[in-house]
C-alpha cells in the first residue's frame, strides 16, 4: 500500500478552491481515495449517485470511479481530509484490507460513520503521508492500514446506496455510542474554533459540573476538553498555513492564541515544527 497524496481542507466555501475541489475526476486501476468529512454539509458525487456530506463521515472511491464535491449543493463550509493510495495486488497485507472493504460492496452499501477522536489519527495520518522521509512514509502507510480495520471492522453502520437521491447517514445501535453531552460540546467547540473557551463555562453551558464533563469527555475522546480545542485551532491554523500567505502573526491573532510565540509553541508541540517550517514543509497551495 502506497499513499500517492493527502490533503487537508479547512472550510471550503466557494470560488477557485471549490472549483479545483469539486472537479469531477477518476483515478488509475489500483487506486483508492478515502474522503473524510470533519464537519459541513453538501452532497458528494459517485459515479451517479449522490450522497449526502454531513461531519465525522468517509467515503472512500475505487478504481476508475468518479467523484466529486458538487459545488452547487454547499449548504455549510466542508472541511475534510482526502487520502490517496494505490493497492499493491501481491501483497497479502493490502488484500486482506481490500477483503474488508468488499464486505461493504456485498450489501450494496456506501460511507462509514467514525469516530471523532479518529480526526487526530488523520491529522497524524496527513503529517506521516507528506514528509519526505521513508520512514515516515512507512509509517503512515501502516497507520492508514490500521484505520482500514477500524473504519471496517467495528461494526459502524454503513450508507445505503439503493436510492439514486441524497440520503442521510443514520447510526444504529451497533454503531459508535454517542453522549449527548459530548456531541454538543463538540459542535460548540468547532463553530468557536476563533474565540478562546474557557471549559468551565462549556461545561455549565451544556449542563454538567466542569469535573464530571472532563471526566466524561476524556472517557470518549481520550483527551481533556482542553487539549482538545487547542488541537481543532491547530488543525484550523495548519490549513491557513499551507493554503494562504496570510501572515504567522495574522493567523495566529485570528485563531485566538496570546501571540505569535505562544502559537508557535502550541503548534510544535502537536505537529513536531514551527509554522514557519510546517508552510515550508507541506504547502500545497493551488
Amino acid at each position: 500500500m502506497t499513499i500517492k497524496d493527502a490533503v487537508y481542507v479547512y472550510r471550503l466555501v466557494g470560488g477557485d478552491r471549490l472549483s479545483w475541489h469539486g472537479r469531477y475526476h477518476t483515478h488509475g486501476p489500483n487506486d483508492y481515495e478515502f474522503h473524510i468529512f470533519l464537519e459541513g454539509q453538501g452532497a458528494f458525487l459517485l459515479n451517479r449517485t449522490r450522497y449526502r456530506i454531513e461531519g465525522n463521515r468517509l467515503f472512500l472511491t475505487r478504481p476508475r470511479e468518479f467523484h466529486s464535491i458538487l459545488p452547487e449543493a454547499l449548504e455549510k463550509p466542508i472541511s475534510y481530509y482526502a487520502f490517496l493510495f494505490e493497492v499493491d495486488p501481491l501483497l497479502a497485507e493490502d488484500q486482506k484490507a481490500l477483503e474488508l472493504i468488499r464486505r461493504s460492496e456485498q450489501t450494496q452499501q456506501k460511507g462509514v460513520v467514525i469516530e471523532g477522536r479518529t480526526r487526530f489519527l488523520l491529522e497524524e495520518l496527513y503529517f506521516l503521508s507528506r514528509a519526505k522521509e521513508a520512514a515516515n512514509n512507512r509509517a503512515a502507510e501502516y497507520l492508514l492500514l490500521s484505520l482500514i480495520y477500524q473504519w471496517y471492522n467495528n461494526g459502524n453502520e454503513l450508507m445505503d446506496e439503493a436510492s439514486g437521491s441524497d440520503i442521510n447517514l443514520e447510526t444504529s445501535g451497533h454503531s459508535h455510542k454517542k453522549n449527548d453531552h459530548i456531541e454538543r460540546a463538540l459542535q460548540r467547540m468547532e463553530k468557536s474554533i476563533q474565540e478562546k473557551m474557557n471549559t468551565k463555562d462549556l461545561a455549565e453551558e451544556i449542563g454538567l459540573s466542569e469535573e464530571h464533563f472532563i471526566r466524561l469527555f476524556r472517557k470518549h475522546l481520550g483527551m481533556s476538553p482542553f487539549q482538545y480545542f487547542t488541537r481543532l485551532k491547530v488543525e484550523a491554523a495548519s490549513a491557513y498555513l499551507v493554503e494562504s500567505f496570510m501572515p504567522i502573526k495574522t493567523i495566529s491573532d485570528y485563531f485566538g492564541f496570546e501571540n505569535p510565540f505562544h502559537f508557535s509553541r502550541v503548534f510544535k508541540k502537536c505537529t513536531g515544527l514551527s509554522p514557519h517550517q510546517y508552510r515550508k514543509t507541506y504547502s500545497q497551495r493551488v
